[in-house]
């Protein structure tokens, strides 16, 4: 039987073509498509800026630089990659957590607001698997304390919320575009958006190794720049985005039907009139969730686990911070519960039947 994958990255004739033309025709980095490519991002998210960078992480990390948060704290969620929490320390900040909410698994705003603190600088809410945090309440809370609000958009490419799309919902926003997520540049990439003109301009500064001109600089910058064909991916990828959204909340749709009687399982918090998620993970919560991945794997179904260990919990932050577990009981008690099923714009309809029908006899073999 034919193994399924858990992702499964778009990648087309329209975009090895446009990639090869940008490889043909254009300067390699820095080039016409990236130009491009930002514009089209920025006006698709409805924000003045967008500022391409060669990773997620470089997007998180440069944002933190601008807004010169050293020696102070962000407060963010331990239910994320790490880079998420890598970013602010690495830009000086210390990163702090609250947990996440047992309803969406998003940073909780009530248990952010308590987290503040005199030092306290910025929230970043995650919209964790593509769904939108609640960012009514991260905003109000910003501003009744002055804070930046920094949304890591990382999973959530064309999601909304309150017509709003992430991105374009607190002062500043950070993309990645790696191969997994629900949009990606052939590679590694990542993009920044944002209304704040200084700040647009400082990043864009920044990525590029600090300059004014070709051999003046006037900041300590990086190396962070898109390659022209990866951003001529991109573009094709975004003009489809809508399109692979709708394909994957179909998805989701048929998931939730075959799956929503099997007791075990809480099936992903789904949208409505206010939030439009993108399901970059259709992520349950299942019982037995390391026996249950085996299961699948087994008979052919690769499943993904996000994320395993709450960023709290790495070594390095126990290291740091003299974390014990017991913090975060709602993000460590998802972390040992979440299993994320196969999920991408070309999964047909009988590979997710196949899916749901292993995941029923598990649970029938073993009640």
């Amino acid at each position: 039987m034919d193994k399924i994958p858990q992702a499964r990255p778009e990648m087309t004739d329209e975009m090895i073509a446009a990639a090869t033309h940008a490889l043909q025709n254009e300067r390699l980095v820095l080039g016409e498509s990236v130009h491009k490519f930002e514009e089209e991002f920025a006006r698709y998210n409805g924000v003045k800026h967008a500022i391409s960078v060669s990773s997620g992480t470089d997007a998180l990390q440069l944002t933190f630089i601008a807004l010169g948060i050293e020696g102070k704290e962000v407060i963010t969620t331990p239910l994320s990659f790490i880079a998420t929490a890598n970013a602010v320390l690495q830009a000086g900040g210390v990163p702090r957590f609250a947990d996440a909410s047992a309803n969406d698994n998003n940073l909780d705003p009530e248990l952010t607001a308590k987290a503040v603190t005199k030092r306290t600088a910025a929230v970043m809410p995650v919209h964790l698997f593509g769904h939108p945090c609640r960012m009514d309440e991260f905003n109000e809370l910003a501003q009744e304390k002055g804070l930046k609000v920094v949304e890591d958009a990382c999973q959530a490419h064309g999601s909304s919320y309150n017509g709003k799309k992430a991105g374009a919902i607190g002062n500043v926003a950070c993309f990645s575009f790696y191969p997994t997520k629900n949009m990606t540049v052939g590679g590694d990439g990542g993009m920044v958006t944002t209304d704040d003109d200084d700040l647009a301009k400082l990043v864009a500064k920044l990525r590029d190794c600090g300059r004014t001109s070709r051999y003046v600089h006037d900041v300590v910058g990086y190396t962070s720049r898109l390659n022209s064909v990866n951003a001529a991916i991109g573009r094709v990828q975004l003009k489809h985005l809508d399109e692979y959204n709708e394909k994957r909340r179909a998805i989701a749709k048929r998931y939730d039907q075959l799956l929503k009687d099997i007791p075990e399982l809480d099936l992903p918090p789904r949208g409505d009139k206010n939030v439009s998620p993108v399901y970059h993970q259709y992520a349950i919560r299942c019982q037995r969730r390391d026996d249950l991945e085996k299961a699948l794997i087994t008979n052919g179904v690769e499943v993904g686990v996000h994320y395993p260990v709450p960023i709290h919990l790495q070594p390095v932050y126990r290291g740091l911070y003299g974390f014990k577990g017991g913090e975060y009981a709602v993000s460590e008690r998802l972390s040992l519960r979440l299993l994320s099923l196969p999920m991408f714009p070309s999964l047909k309809d009988d590979q997710v039947k196949r899916v749901a029908e292993e995941i029923g006899l598990f649970y029938h073999r073993r009640a």
